[in-house]
């Protein structure tokens, strides 16, 4: 009878070690958020401003983040600037940019942290004149008002990644990124990569394998060294839409 009790209670002390073993990954597995702070005054031409992304999981700051870009472009247009953001101990991220042209503008951060990635975005105009109109708070919602119909890449926003260091005759695997520009990951849709060194030469396509939700990787072997470019192709039902990027093979 004591041995028919201790396998019962050793039966319920493995079930309860699973359960918490559940609850724990339950609670790692949380979304990473990320709240993109603009700065609260107007900003205005040829005064460096600063953009911050603080990074949180679980009510708790992420300070490990792998890897925190802010994507800066003119509105309807391919972004013009990618810049490498600080780590901040406390979890928020922050670059420094300086606008030369008055304008509508965009900046998407892109964040990867803890197998998760993030890409928040918001439209702010810069202007001449501290008068002028200001930007959005850094805490309100993104304001689609004033640029509707206005999207960055066409319907979706698209971050392609794995194109610092590309290697001639080795399998170089590239990770790309597909969100709505209501922030939700594109799932299931057709991604492929179209690859080519000049406009004269052949161009090669290569399908992408869904991983994760909005999350495609990619695998391709260049055979030319030098400038080659990639152009990422997203399909899905109607939606057709592309990103283009000059890269350089080593």
């Amino acid at each position: 009878m004591k041995k028919v009790l201790s396998i019962v209670l050793a039966c319920i002390t493995i079930t309860a070690g699973c359960s918490n073993d559940k609850v724990e990954k339950q609670t790692v597995e949380k979304p990473v958020e990320v709240n993109l702070l603009l700065p609260t005054t107007g900003i205005n031409v040829k005064k460096e401003i600063t953009f911050r992304a603080e990074v949180t999981q679980n009510s708790k700051v992420v300070s490990d983040a792998d890897e925190v870009q802010f994507e800066v472009g003119k509105t309807g247009e391919d972004s013009m600037a990618m810049l490498d953001a600080k780590h901040g101990a406390d979890g928020i991220y922050s670059a420094n940019y300086t606008f030369t042209d008055p304008g509508d503008y965009y900046v998407v951060a892109h964040v990867t942290a803890r197998d998760q990635h993030s890409m928040p975005k918001k439209d702010f105009i810069v202007t001449n004149t501290s008068t002028d109109t200001e930007t959005n708070n850094g805490n309100e919602a993104d304001d689609h008002g004033a640029h509707s119909g206005e999207h960055h890449h066409g319907d979706v926003m698209i971050h392609l990644m794995g194109t610092e260091k590309i290697k001639m005759n080795k399998e170089n695997i590239f990770t790309i990124h597909i969100q709505t520009n209501e922030g939700k990951a594109l799932e299931k849709a057709n991604v492929r990569i179209e690859t080519w060194k000049d406009e004269k030469g052949k161009h090669n396509y290569s399908d992408a394998k869904e991983v994760a939700p909005g999350e495609y990787k990619v695998k391709y072997n260049f055979e030319e060294k030098g400038t080659n470019f990639i152009k990422v192709h997203v399909e899905k039902g109607e939606l057709h839409d592309h990103v283009e990027k000059e890269v350089m093979v080593n």
